[in-house]
């Protein structure tokens, strides 16, 4: 298996569907790739979407809430892939996703990252992101670094163990992640073209809880 896709959700049924489909539906390509999706305690309808009927490439789990980092890593644990990325279940895969990532994959690069489109909750365009290229020092001063989107090679992750598990909801638990890497040597790529969406709206973790967030990020 070259890719697993990773999919964490926790009540959001209302963009559950969607984000499973933008994964399915990705345009052929030499990549052969899995679906994990990771049910972290929802208490909404999430459960009878995920009992439905899906291809045998998709597996779910539900598990006792415990964050987003445990969650995830629940999910780099069950990857068969040689790679691996999260998408959060508000948010969406371009259909070239698989695509375009092939083209790039190099046994130079520890993890990859794309230019995103921002959308609302009604899934519109609301503005275009477009990165640098890979640098230590942009990377070390940019204070984020969004988790959908982002491809690891998995034995990486595994050797890390994934995201600390320190503070729960730490809503910076991708860029500490990426800050380990780059500073123990290992080297990013960017990767110019607009590969996912990033879904802004009232119920994002980063919207609820900006304040903490900044702390932790101090």
């Amino acid at each position: 298996m070259d890719l697993t896709i990773i999919i964490i959700t926790f009540n959001y049924e209302k963009y559950l569907r969607e984000c499973i489909d933008s994964c399915l539906e990705q345009l052929p390509s030499g990549l052969t790739y899995e679906i994990v999706i990771v049910d972290d305690g929802s208490t909404d309808g999430t459960h009878k979407i995920l009992s439905k009927s899906f291809p045998k490439m998709l597996r779910s789990y539900h598990i006792v809430n415990s964050g987003i980092e445990r969650a995830s890593n629940f999910g780099f644990y069950k990857a068969k892939g040689k790679y691996v990325v999260r998408v959060d279940a508000d948010d969406l895969l371009k259909p070239i996703f698989c695509q375009v990532v092939e083209k790039y994959i190099s046994t130079d690069f520890g993890f990859y990252y794309s230019n995103y489109h921002v959308i609302n909750s009604d899934s519109e365009i609301i503005s275009t992101m477009e990165l640098p290229s890979f640098d230590v020092k942009e990377i070390s001063t940019r204070g984020d670094f969004l988790a959908t989107g982002t491809l690891y090679k998995t034995d990486i992750i595994k050797s890390v163990k994934g995201y600390a598990t320190n503070n729960i909801n730490s809503g910076l638990e991708n860029y500490e992640l990426v800050l380990d890497l780059v500073h123990s040597g290992i080297k990013g790529f960017h990767i110019p073209e607009v590969l996912f969406c990033y879904r802004r709206h009232s119920l994002n973790l980063s919207e609820i809880k900006t304040r903490e967030i900044i702390n932790n990020g101090r």
